[in-house]
């Protein structure tokens, strides 16, 4: 009996050395972002010390936005539906926030294993806070996911009743001819979107 409880001890043990490694590497892509972006503000300030000093102090925000690639033009041409989520594929990309305190520094964009990018000093603070207003608009419990469109970002919001709208960041509107930071329907943007393929 000795002989099994030790080996089930053992096991047990393992499997929790196995369980952090996994979740270190899990989280690797924005360990590196981070580090990189942490690497260009010291390169950018070197000259100011006390700024330099400053992005030590950078971290991660406690939330990502999962990202998706929209279709290619041809199916999203066919597509007869008003539903955007149809026309998106996971991609294992997340977006989270450069946080210096309650700032908003920037964005890094990364899998959990490798990073994609690191910077956007204007987009952070401008994505940060769309983000935020769709969660006062929408609710709490709200599902958001991204997609970056024309340059910019397109976030996708939808509710507990499964009802979808977006959410275009200045960029992105300005391509589509629509207003940004406003809640819009899917089937007005796919038909923007269409009218841009088409032309």
């Amino acid at each position: 009996m000795k002989r099994y409880v030790w080996t089930l001890f053992g096991a047990v043990i393992v499997a929790g050395i196995s369980l952090a490694t996994w979740a270190g590497a899990s989280n690797q892509g924005n360990k590196e972002a981070l580090n990189a972006y942490k690497k260009m503000e010291q390169a950018r300030n070197q000259e100011n010390k006390s700024l330099n000093e400053s992005s030590n102090n950078f971290t991660l925000s406690d939330f990502s936005i999962p990202g998706a690639l929209l279709s290619e033009a041809d199916k999203i041409s066919k597509y007869k539906g008003s539903n955007i989520h149809e026309l998106l594929t996971a991609h294992g990309e997340k977006l989270s926030f450069m946080m210096e305190g309650d700032e908003v520094k920037g964005i890094a964009i990364a899998t959990d294993t490798e990073p994609i990018m690191a910077g956007g000093e204007k987009t952070g603070p401008e994505l940060f806070d769309l983000h935020e207003k769709i969660k006062n608009d929408v609710g709490d419990n709200v599902n958001i996911m991204y997609f970056s469109y024309a340059g910019g970002f397109v976030f996708v919001a939808t509710d507990n009743e499964g009802e979808e709208s977006l959410w275009l960041d200045q960029r992105a509107a300005q391509f589509l001819e629509l207003s940004p930071h406003v809640q819009l329907d899917s089937e007005e943007v796919l038909q923007r979107i269409r009218n841009n393929i088409n032309q």
